[in-house]
């Protein structure tokens, strides 16, 4: 078996070295490498791909061959990847050109020297390194290449597919929960202070085993074409639990999937010379490019300080080189969401939130990305990048005229009949909207013995990025006195918020209420204003302690984190929602990467909110305005 190793391997080297194969008669007619001839014969490739290795340009029958012998399992993805990717080996770049010495090391088999005739054996190759820890990117700036991808399944429109995916289990233990019947039992950590926990904190053990993503990259390769186009479609297992007679016994086991990423992209070069994409479909909001290395992924740190959302959009951008300085600026149309936190059940199944579409314009986001090497001397350590993000949408809300009372309002007057009700006031209902603002700085900065990442945010109305302690919009009458309910009827939107009519100038309250002449005025909604931000620090000890790259210490990794979110503590009060002010996160994770397959990892997390008010909060049964918990999750990750 290992004769027949070394014969297929050495068959491949000259086969990649041999130039002489790919060269083709005046006539057209192509000419076949007996050793190609040689790889059918062994039933290692069809007639139907020889034919296809023939026809292929000068400049790329051997990476074709190579990705065919990879397809086939006789060569595996780090021979390729080295074989076609190191600068003087089979790349489209260098134009056809290959060294056979490079190829010889690959495959490690002897070549002949020239000298002589003698076998000098492979040369000597730079020693491996254990890489550093890479930055967590969801939204990388590569510029994808045409033919690049290496694809598990070619569909039959000729389109390349690539499928990847994990599949994550755990336990957990926490010694707090976030109280009340609906956030009291999550098996991912929330800001606590939600709800009462009852007599004790509440303290639970969670055994999760939804945490399974699966993907697909796509590309298709247009003949012909100086356009790249590509795309990703992502979902998982991490929604809500089923409600359906066949399950509703076993729900907590019955995660559903749904969609994460679902996007087509195309790439060019304006000029000739100047990189440009376009993409359409959902995909990471444009704030959201760094997130913290935490092993928990369900909802990523929720109000703890790390600012993400994925929305549908229409995204684009250019990218200007200046030696190995990247520039980025991008531009974003998106969903407007008002993350509505008094939805009913029935408005979410069907539409959603309505406020911001109903705005009649799309958020609009930009961001820009500085990217560049912070060494040029060290070895297996990715660029750094440095981020700035913003984020603008407007949120509308509608009261239509059927729902606002007919009740007169004592004293009330300027309407166009001699008594006033709320609504005479407003004859056709009225809108209301508020801004939805976002700014970001963001900083990933690798280095060989600590990667740094880190992201700072501020903003209002950051309930649908999970920021802002998750507080909605508060209600602002501007200096008016509120109209009592009980001389009026409660008034709602339509996406069921609640909205406030006063009088300036108004005395008295419930029976005794009145206008004293003024006009009946309509509140305004005012965003919740907020900041936060978290702080990185990942150790690759495997490489600090300079452990071999080939064996089992090679991969173990420890990571510290810091993250905090916060509320302006007189916007909470004034808005009257969760009432939260701040969640700080700490938390430290070990990692050991067995293999490339398989990852185990241990993170331990202390979470501590506090309330903006000094009442209405219980916790372990008592009033309280600061809660903790202690929070361990083993597990482990399988990577396909």
């Amino acid at each position: 078996m290992r004769r027949k190793s070394v014969v297929v391997c050495l068959l491949v080297t000259l086969a990649l070295c041999d130039r002489s194969w790919a060269q083709r008669p005046a006539e057209g007619k192509s000419v076949v490498n007996p050793l190609v001839r040689v790889l059918q014969a062994k039933g290692i490739l069809t007639a139907e791909e020889v034919a296809q290795i023939s026809q292929a340009s000068s400049a790329n029958d051997a990476e074709r061959l190579a990705k065919l012998l990879l397809m086939k399992g006789v060569i595996s993805q780090a021979d390729y990847d080295q074989a076609v990717g190191t600068p003087g080996m089979i790349n489209a770049s260098n134009a056809g050109t290959s060294s056979p010495t490079a190829i010889a090391a690959v495959y490690r088999v002897p070549i002949n020297n020239g000298v002589g005739g003698a076998s000098a054996g492979p040369p000597p190759q730079e020693p491996q390194v254990i890489p550093a820890v890479a930055p967590l990117r969801v939204l990388p700036i590569d510029v994808p290449k045409q033919g690049g991808l290496i694809p598990d399944i070619k569909l039959g429109s000729g389109a390349n597919m690539k499928l990847y995916g994990f599949f994550k289990a755990s336990a957990v233990s926490d010694t707090a929960s976030s109280g009340g019947p609906t956030f009291g039992s999550q098996d991912f950590p929330l800001p606590l202070l939600l709800g009462d926990t009852g007599p004790t904190s509440d303290p639970q053990v969670h055994i999760k085993a939804r945490s399974f993503r699966i993907g697909s990259q796509l590309e298709w390769v247009p003949k012909n074409s100086n356009i790249v186009v590509t795309g990703r479609v992502e979902a998982d297992y991490e929604g809500d639990f089923t409600n359906q007679n066949s399950v509703n016994i076993s729900s907590p086991r019955n995660g559903q999937l749904r969609t994460r990423l679902a996007w087509a992209r195309l790439d060019t070069k304006l000029g000739g010379s100047l990189p440009w994409f376009a993409e359409f479909g959902q995909d990471w909001t444009l704030y959201s490019s760094t997130l913290p290395s935490l092993f928990e992924t369900t909802g990523t740190a929720i109000g703890m300080g790390s600012l993400w959302e994925r929305a549908p959009m229409f995204r684009t951008g250019v990218q200007f080189h200046s030696g190995d300085l990247k520039v980025q600026p991008e531009f974003a149309i998106v969903l407007p969401v008002a993350g509505t936190s008094a939805l009913t059940d029935e408005q979410r199944a069907r539409f959603g939130d309505r406020a911001g579409a109903e705005s009649n314009q799309p958020a609009v986001e930009s961001r820009i990305v500085f990217q560049f090497p912070l060494s040029h001397s060290w070895q297996g350590v990715v660029p750094a990048q440095i981020i700035v993000s913003g984020h603008h949408a407007e949120i509308n809300e509608i009261i239509p005229f059927g729902n606002l009372p007919t009740t007169v309002i004592p004293g009330a007057a300027g309407c166009a009949t001699a008594t006033c009700s709320i609504r005479d006031f407003f004859p056709r209902g009225l809108q209301l909207d508020n801004p939805q603002n976002i700014w970001t700085a963001e900083a990933q900065l690798p280095t060989p013995w600590v990667t740094f990442t880190g992201k700072y945010y501020q903003g209002g109305d950051l309930r649908f990025p999970f920021g802002g302690q998750l507080n909605d919009v508060f209600n602002d009458l501007n200096g008016a006195v509120t109209i009592p309910t009980t001389v009026a009827a409660a008034v709602t939107a339509l996406d069921s918020r609640t909205v406030l009519f006063g009088c300036t100038g108004a005395t008295g309250a419930g029976a005794t209420f009145n206008c004293n002449g003024n006009p009946v005025v309509a509140q305004s909604f005012r965003p919740v204003r907020g900041l936060g931000g978290f702080l990185d620090a990942s150790f690759p000890l495997s490489r600090i302690f300079n452990f071999s790259s080939e064996g089992y210490n090679s991969g173990w990794v420890l990571h510290f984190s810091y993250g905090t979110d916060r509320a302006r503590a007189q916007d909470v009060r004034r808005s009257g929602a969760n009432g939260l002010a701040r969640t700080d996160l700490d938390s430290v994770s070990l990692t050991y990467r067995l293999n490339k397959w398989v990852t185990f990892v241990q993170e331990t997390s202390y979470i501590n909110t506090r309330a903006a008010n000094h009442g209405g909060k219980f916790f372990r049964g008592i009033p309280a305005t600061q809660a903790h918990s202690w929070r361990n999750e083993f597990g482990t990750i399988f990577t396909f």
